[in-house]
C-alpha cells in the first residue's frame, strides 16, 4: 500500500499534472462557458460518429443489393436524416468554437495580466539579472504557445478522444473478437507516446529558451538603434540574431527528429494493423462470423478510430511544446516580487529629513564587490545635498538604496527618523521623484508623459507644471501642442526638451524629496540655463539630493559629499572643500573651474 501511495503521489506531482492544474486555475473562472463548450464538443464528436455509422450502414445496404421503391424511399429518408445530422453538427460546432474562444481567451488574458504584473513588480535585482527580450518573450511567445494549446490542441484532443471512445463501444457491440484483435495495438502506442513525449518536451523547452534569446537581440538592437547605426553595426546585429536563430533552428530540428520518428512509426503501425485487421475480417466473413452489413459499418468506424489515432502524435507534440512554455511561465510567476502594501493607507507626506547610517552594499549579482562601504548621509528638511566624485564611486547606488530598489547589506536608512522599511513602497516612492540624466519618455503624447508623475491630473495642473518647468512655451509652438506624440523613448524631442518634460513630471508629482541625477550634464548652454532655472523652482522647499559631475551646479548646496571607491572622503560646503589643499573636491574643481 505505501508503494502504491508513493507511485500515486509521484504521478500527481509530475510536470504534466502541475501544468494541467496551472491551466485549470485560469480556466476555473470561465467554467460557466468552458464546460458547455466541452459538452458541445462531445456532442459534435458523437454526431460525427453517428453520421459515419449511418452513412456506412446505408452504403452496406446498397452494396448488399437492396433495390426497389421501398429501398428508394428509405434512401431518401436516410439522406434527410444525414442532412439533419450535419446541420445540427454545424450549428453546435459554431457555438462550441465561440464558447471555447471566449473561455480560453479570457483565461489567457488573465494569465497575460498576471505575467506582466509579475514582471513589472519584480525587484530590481532580478530585473537587472534578466534581459528585457527574455522577459518579453515569456509574455509573447510562451503565452502564445499556450493559447494555441487551449484554443486548438486541447479541443481537438477531447474531440478525438470522444469519437474514439464511442467508436470502440460500437465496434465491440458488432464483433468482440474482431474489436479485440484491432485494439491490441493501442497499448504499444500509449507506451510510445510516453517515451517520445518526454524527449520532445525537453527539446521544445530548450527551443523556447533559444527563441527568447533571439527576442533579446531584437529588443536590444531596436532600443539602441542610434548606437547601432552610428557605429554601422547593422551587419553585426544581423549576425548576432542569425547566430541565436541558428541555435533555435537546430533545436527545433532536433525536436523534429523524435516527432518524425514517432509519426512515421504510427503510420507504419496503423497501416500494418489495418492490413492484419482486414485479413482477419475477411476470414471471419468467410466463416460467417460477421455479416456483410456489419463489416461495412465496422470498416467505417475502424477508419475513424485510425484517423483519430493518427491525429494523436501531432496533437501530443503540440501539447508538449505548450507544456515546455508553461514551465517557463510558471517559473516566472514563482519569482518573488517587491513587497506589496498590506492594506490601503492614507498617503503620508514626508518632512524630508534623511539619515543614512553606516551603509554598506554589494549587488546580488556581484556579492564579492563592495559598492558602498560605511556610507553616511544626513540631510535636514529642505536642504540641498550634493554627491560628487568619479564614475563608479557609488553615487547612483546610494540613490537606488533610498528608493529601496535594493536593501543595504548593512546599515540603516531613515526618513523623518523612521526606518524606510517601516513605510510601504507606495508611501516611500510617492514622496520621492527622480530627474535622471538620460530621460526615456514613453511613446505616447506630451500630455501623457507629464501626467505620468500623477495619473489623473487635470489639464490645468499639467499645463501649470509645464510652465514651471519652462516647457509650456515650446510645447505650445508644436502643431499638436500637448497632444504631440514624442516617439519611441522620446526621440522626436531634443535632450533639453525631454529634460524639461521630466522636470514637469516631477513638479506634478510634488515630492517631498527630489533626486537629480546629472540632470544638466548633457545639455548645451541655452538648454542648461532653462533646465537649471526649472530645477531651481522645483527644489524650492524640498529636500534635494544632487548627483553631479559639473561642480558649477553644486556651489550653492548646503552640503557636498565627495566620494571615491564607495566611501565618502570629504564633506562640507563648496567654500570649505575648495580650500582644502590636496583634497578630492579641490582636485576636481581645479580640473573644471579654473
Amino acid at each position: 500500500m505505501p508503494d502504491q501511495e508513493r507511485a500515486s503521489k509521484k504521478l500527481w506531482d509530475s510536470a504534466a499534472w502541475r501544468d494541467a492544474g496551472f491551466f485549470l486555475h485560469y480556466l476555473r473562472p470561465h467554467f460557466g462557458v468552458f464546460i458547455p463548450a466541452l459538452i458541445a464538443l462531445a456532442i459534435t464528436g458523437g454526431l460525427t460518429v453517428f453520421f459515419i455509422k449511418e452513412l456506412t450502414a446505408l452504403a452496406g445496404e446498397g452494396l448488399g443489393g437492396a433495390t426497389g421503391p421501398e429501398w428508394m424511399a428509405r434512401l431518401e429518408e436516410k439522406c434527410w436524416t444525414l442532412v439533419a445530422i450535419v446541420a445540427a453538427q454545424a450549428f453546435i460546432a459554431f457555438w462550441r468554437i465561440l464558447l471555447f474562444a471566449k473561455a480560453s481567451e479570457g483565461a489567457l488574458a488573465a494569465l497575460r495580466k498576471d505575467t506582466f504584473s509579475k514582471i513589472i513588480r519584480l525587484p530590481m535585482g532580478i530585473l537587472n539579472a534578466r534581459r528585457v527580450g527574455e522577459l518579453a518573450s515569456r509574455l509573447a511567445n510562451d503565452v502564445e504557445a499556450m493559447r494555441e494549446t487551449l484554443v486548438v490542441t486541447i479541443p481537438m484532443l477531447i474531440r478525438h478522444t470522444v469519437m474514439l471512445s464511442i467508436c470502440l463501444v460500437l465496434i465491440l457491440q458488432m464483433s468482440v473478437k474482431l474489436s479485440l484483435f484491432m485494439v491490441g495495438t493501442i497499448p504499444v502506442v500509449i507506451v510510445l507516446i510516453a517515451i517520445f513525449g518526454t524527449r520532445i518536451r525537453k527539446l521544445t523547452r530548450k527551443a523556447q529558451d533559444n527563441l527568447a534569446a533571439t527576442q533579446v537581440v531584437v529588443d536590444e538592437s531596436l532600443q539602441s538603434i542610434v548606437s547601432v547605426k552610428a557605429f554601422r553595426n547593422e551587419a553585426f546585429e544581423i549576425a548576432r540574431y542569425e547566430k541565436n536563430l541558428g541555435e533555435y533552428l537546430r533545436t527545433v530540428i532536433r525536436a523534429a527528429a523524435p516527432r518524425a520518428s514517432f509519426i512515421a512509426f504510427i503510420i507504419f503501425a496503423f497501416s500494418l494493423a489495418l492490413i492484419l485487421v482486414t485479413w482477419f475480417a475477411m476470414r471471419m466473413l468467410e466463416h460467417h462470423e460477421i455479416g456483410r452489413d456489419e463489416l461495412t459499418q465496422f470498416a467505417g468506424l475502424s477508419g475513424m478510430i485510425a484517423a483519430s489515432f493518427m491525429q494523436f502524435p501531432e496533437l501530443i507534440t503540440q501539447l508538449q511544446r505548450a507544456l515546455g512554455a508553461t514551465e517557463r511561465v510558471r517559473e516566472l510567476l514563482k519569482d518573488e516580487t517587491e513587497p506589496t502594501d498590506a492594506s490601503p493607507t492614507p498617503e503620508k507626506r514626508f518632512h524630508g529629513e534623511i539619515e543614512m547610517r553606516g551603509i554598506s552594499f554589494a549587488y546580488p549579482t556581484r556579492p564579492d564587490v563592495t559598492v558602498l562601504r560605511d556610507f553616511n548621509l544626513s540631510a535636514k528638511a529642505g536642504q540641498r545635498i550634493a554627491l560628487v566624485g568619479p564614475s563608479g564611486s557609488g553615487k547612483s547606488t546610494s540613490i537606488s538604496l533610498l528608493f529601496r530598489f535594493y536593501d543595504p547589506t548593512s546599515g540603516e536608512i531613515l526618513i523623518d527618523g523612521q526606518p524606510i522599511k517601516d513605510f510601504s513602497l507606495t508611501t516611500l516612492r510617492r514622496n520621492l521623484a527622480l530627474v535622471p540624466q538620460e530621460v526615456l519618455l514613453f511613446g505616447g503624447s506630451i500630455r501623457e508623459n507629464i501626467a505620468y508623475g500623477r495619473p489623473g491630473a487635470s489639464e490645468d495642473e499639467i499645463i501649470a507644471a509645464a510652465m514651471k518647468a519652462n516647457a509650456h512655451e515650446y510645447i505650445s509652438k508644436l502643431p499638436e501642442g500637448y497632444d504631440t506624440i514624442v516617439g519611441d523613448r522620446g526621440t522626436q524631442l531634443s535632450g533639453g526638451q525631454r529634460q524639461r518634460l521630466a522636470i514637469a513630471r516631477a513638479i506634478l508629482a510634488d515630492p517631498a524629496i527630489l533626486i537629480l541625477d546629472e540632470a544638466t550634464s548633457s545639455l548645451d548652454a541655452e538648454s542648461e540655463r532653462l533646465v537649471q532655472d526649472a530645477l531651481d523652482k522645483l527644489m524650492e522647499n524640498r529636500t534635494s539630493i544632487i548627483i553631479a559631475h559639473r561642480l558649477s551646479t553644486v556651489r550653492r548646496c548646503d552640503q557636498i559629499l565627495a566620494m571615491s571607491g564607495g566611501a565618502v572622503l570629504e564633506r562640507g560646503t563648496h567654500d570649505e572643500l575648495i580650500n582644502k589643499p590636496g583634497g578630492l573636491y579641490s582636485s576636481l574643481a581645479k580640473l573644471q573651474l579654473e
